[in-house]
């Protein structure tokens, strides 16, 4: 009980951020902006209404088209978002406490943009679904092996081309900075908490520098069957994913032991399985 309200309360939460950054941001400045929003901006060109009517009439339909073709267990999680976000949308339409930031367009479509991917990926960290396009790419996705990427991609570039030909240049630009900087805002919240470091130690001294891991670093290590590029020498090399803070323990075990050992080391931005989100 306690999960599933902690889930509402990120789907929630994600909602109201990205409403507060449509509503208050993006459409009010007038920026180029993608999904059913971006749609729902060209249909309220020409039908008298306003555009959180046409998003809630547009995720109405997607939803039922989601509901025939893709299913009852799928559809229900974005019910919960097709309704609230056009409701939250046109509350946050109707308040100017953002307006100040109309004279800076740049700021504006860098926190619209922080907020719509935050918003968006706590929406997804609660094992909800942002709904829109989503739903067309699941559809296709089910029918004709097409990616839904692919399809959500073609729905926003179909609606962003269409927008730049009623904007100016610049709105045109901020709204790129929006999604781009949201892509990589949603990237973030759901690789938080999660993200480690991958350390690849190459060395002939791998029995000690191992042995000297598992007694001086709280870490969990694999030994993977390696050939030397130049000599086509047969070797093991130590993966360890472990936390950034134990970088420099392991970089210092493998140097003293292997002056000429080579390390390198990359970000792991999401990490699952024994010792991570199982217990050891």
């Amino acid at each position: 009980m306690k999960k599933k309200i902690l889930s509402l309360a990120k789907i929630l939460f994600g909602v109201a951020l990205t409403d507060i950054a449509m509503g208050m941001i993006v459409l009010p400045q007038n920026f180029a902006v993608g999904g059913v929003t971006g749609l729902s901006v060209l249909l309220s060109k020409s039908i008298p209404l306003s555009v959180s009517m046409i998003v809630l009439f547009c995720n109405a339909i997607l939803f039922i088209l989601g509901y025939i073709f893709v299913g009852r267990k799928f559809i229900l999680k974005t019910l919960l978002v097709s309704i609230a976000f056009p409701i939250g949308l046109d509350i946050c339409q109707r308040i100017n406490f953002l307006l100040p930031l109309k004279s800076d367009p740049l700021v504006s479509a860098i926190i619209a943009g922080l907020l719509v991917g935050i918003g968006s990926g706590l929406v997804l960290k609660g094992d909800g679904s942002n709904g829109g396009f989503d739903i067309l790419g699941v559809i296709f996705n089910k029918y004709f092996k097409i990616s839904v990427a692919v399809v959500m991609n073609i729905c926003d570039c179909l609606v962003l081309l269409a927008q730049a030909l009623q904007k100016n240049f610049m709105q045109n630009v901020y709204g790129l900075i929006v999604i781009f900087i949201c892509a990589f805002a949603v990237n973030r919240v759901l690789s938080y908490g999660q993200s480690q470091c991958e350390i690849m130690i190459m060395s002939k001294e791998h029995i000690k520098i191992k042995q000297r891991i598992y007694e001086e670093v709280d870490a969990g290590l694999t030994l993977l069957h390696a050939e030397s590029g130049y000599l086509s020498e047969k070797m093991k090399v130590i993966m360890v994913v472990t936390q950034y803070k134990k970088i420099a323990k392991v970089k210092q075990i493998a140097v003293s032991e292997d002056p000429t050992a080579f390390v390198f080391v990359s970000d792991v931005h999401s990490v699952s399985g024994k010792g991570y989100t199982i217990s050891r």
